[in-house]
């Protein structure tokens, strides 16, 4: 009976834990939208100054100063997508996975042999 109020609580305790955690990712979600449409806007503003100052302080064709802002911005999109594959568990995501795994195995252990022994009893109660 202890092991069932405990799992109880600690199922309450996840759920409580899992419903604050969406409403903060929510949050999160909304504010990083509102920052990544700030930070386009300002991205195109600066793709426009640096072509202009190419074009009147370099005196570039319209060609070559569009080729190397391009070139430029595929440079950061390979770096950026290389350093997100490379980008895995962290030491804190893994022993998360782990007390987790051991935590459900004590579950099992302990509710395991209960539920053999209930098993049983209900079977010779039918003989």
């Amino acid at each position: 009976m202890r092991a069932l109020r405990a799992s109880r609580i600690a199922i309450d305790a996840e759920t409580l834990r899992l419903r604050l955690l969406a409403r903060r990712l929510a949050v999160r979600l909304v504010l990083a939208v509102v920052g990544l449409a700030f930070l386009a806007c300002t991205l195109a503003f600066a793709h426009v100054a640096i072509f202009y100052w190419l074009r009147l302080d370099y005196g570039w064709q319209v060609h070559t100063a569009a080729a190397l802002l391009a070139v430029g911005d595929l440079v950061v999109a390979g770096v950026l997508a290389m350093v997100a594959l490379r980008l895995g568990p962290g030491a804190a995501e893994r022993e998360a996975r782990l007390v987790r795994q051991q935590a459900w195995r004590a579950i099992i252990e302990t509710t395991v042999l209960p539920m053999l022994v209930v098993r049983v009893l209900r079977l010779l109660r039918r003989r």
